[in-house]
């Protein structure tokens, strides 16, 4: 299980959200009391938990699919 993160965080990561997105993660910080910085710490550390115990696979293609090619011999 990973270590709780502390409130005074070593590194810092920037998210571009759209417009919607924004607004429903205010609403519900505004509703619950916490900061936007707390809910977004919080989904990271909920994500990492989940990727250890499922091994989650992420949805990126990290390299092009080659086409196949008919053998010509």
């Amino acid at each position: 299980m990973r270590k709780r993160c502390s409130v005074a965080a070593n590194f810092r990561v920037t998210v571009n959200l759209e417009e919607a997105e924004y607004r429903e993660l205010s609403a519900i910080s505004q509703k619950h009391r916490v900061s936007l910085a707390w809910l977004g710490r919080k989904a990271m550390t909920e994500f990492l938990e989940r990727f250890e115990q499922e091994e989650l696979q992420l949805p990126l293609i990290l390299a092009p699919e080659q086409p196949e090619t008919a053998d010509q011999g």
